[in-house]
């Protein structure tokens, strides 16, 4: 800490030294000296614009001055701070009360040094990010969570990310699941019976041929946004829904409905709401940093029998338990 402190002291006494140089450097017309009255005429201009610089120094100097002060503040917080936190039951000391800026300072001069407290977010971070908050209305008896998120908002894949869906007492466990594009889903099965997970979803189509306990599960990346339905093609009672969402910015509803997708970019953004067996409902919201707010009406519909991955029926042979 003390190494970071001498920087920033060391890079305050440079920029005051150049300052002070830049204050005191002569100007090429005085340096020569006016050697008729035409030049001391054209010598005039100059004068002014020296006397214009040299107060815009001063109250760049004043400035730094300033802000030095507010960074010595800031250190010795910490190091009050850090002393606190090694004595059980000592009282957290306040934060320091940020300096009055010169009248000259600017507008973003002035958001930088009200950015100095503990946990400050930067005048960046709040020019560019917004929270989306909102509820979802749920008719009809949800089968599982309400999943909100964020639709046009480029990301890469997720790498390197896997999540399991445990095949067990011949159900998908969990039923519904929310993963960014790119996550890898494993299906391992926790039954002595055979499995033969499959999804014929436009999405993502795909069968992992069957397998039982003990045996190596089978898994897939899922890689464009969409929902996929997945089966068993062995027991037609298993079903299980997955949501590829494109990105990081998505959400699950409280039990109320209500939701906060938080640090979102900002501009014009299309929010979608979704829950199992139902139809996804789209919103579209003008993001500002104040944030903005999307409400959504689920209307829950219980499909009907699938079919098995042939496409025939699953009565058309006898059920394998």
């Amino acid at each position: 800490m003390s190494s970071v402190r001498t920087s920033n002291i060391r890079f305050v006494a440079i920029a005051l030294a150049a300052v002070t140089v830049a204050g005191v450097a002569p100007s090429p017309a005085r340096a020569q000296g006016p050697s008729s009255p035409r030049a001391a005429a054209q010598a005039q201009p100059w004068d002014k614009d020296i006397a214009a610089m040299k107060q815009q120094l001063d109250e760049q100097r004043e400035l730094i001055m300033r802000l030095t002060e507010m960074e010595e503040q800031r250190y010795q917080y910490l190091l009050k701070l850090i002393h606190a936190m090694g004595r059980p039951g000592a009282a957290v000391p306040p934060p320091p009360q940020s300096l009055p800026l010169p009248p000259s300072a600017g507008a973003g001069d002035r958001d930088a040094a009200k950015a100095v407290g503990p946990g400050a977010r930067s005048p960046a971070a709040r020019a560019t990010t917004g929270d989306i908050t909102g509820r979802v209305e749920v008719k009809g008896k949800a089968q599982g969570p309400v999943y909100v998120y964020v639709e046009n908002v480029k990301a890469p894949p997720a790498h390197g990310r896997t999540v399991d869906i445990r095949q067990e007492n011949k159900a998908f466990i969990p039923a519904s699941l929310v993963v960014q594009k790119g996550t890898r889903v494993s299906f391992p099965n926790m039954d002595p019976v055979y499995h033969n997970v499959f999804s014929s979803s436009p999405a993502q189509p795909f069968d992992l041929g069957s397998y039982r306990q003990g045996e190596k599960p089978g898994s897939v990346t899922l890689n464009k946004p969409g929902v996929v339905e997945v089966f068993c093609n062995m027991h037609s009672q298993m079903r299980a829904a997955v949501l590829v969402v494109p990105n990081g910015y998505y959400a699950k509803a409280a039990p109320d409905g209500s939701f906060r997708l938080e640090n979102v970019p900002l501009g014009s953004r299309r929010v979608v709401a979704w829950t199992q067996d139902a139809n996804p409902a789209v919103n579209s919201v003008e993001l500002t940093a104040h944030g903005a707010e999307a409400t959504f009406t689920l209307q829950v519909e219980p499909r009907g029998p699938h079919k098995k991955k042939d496409r025939t029926n699953y009565d058309s042979y006898p059920r394998q338990d």
